[in-house]
């Protein structure tokens, strides 16, 4: 279900422990200078724990005092607004927002 930096995924198993949904993780190969590690869940507890972990993101960006949101770039329309700036963008071949450098995984 998850998968990233070893301590992180430790991190989120606690929080979806402390909810009564058991997890099962281990490292994964490579991750370069820092080990990686996946993390999973039963499959009829995958919406709640998704939930969970939306919770916990939102709760942690409410504490650093910034705001979050649900927009995202919509890269099946011709044209797309970065969630990050705002600014609007053709999404032929764009990996990145022209005007902030958000990448968009390209």
């Amino acid at each position: 279900m998850f998968r990233g930096k070893t301590d992180y995924m430790r991190e989120i198993a606690q929080v979806l422990r402390q909810n009564d949904i058991k997890t099962a993780t281990g490292p994964m190969p490579g991750g370069g200078w820092e080990t990686q590690a996946w993390l999973a869940v039963a499959s009829h507890q995958t919406d709640e724990a998704k939930r969970l972990y939306e919770q916990y993101l939102d709760d942690m960006v409410a504490r650093s005092g910034q705001r979050s949101t649900d927009k995202h770039a919509d890269f099946d329309a011709p044209e797309t607004e970065c969630p990050a700036c705002g600014t609007k963008f053709q999404t032929a071949n764009a990996t990145r927002c022209p005007d902030c450098g958000l990448n968009f995984g390209g």
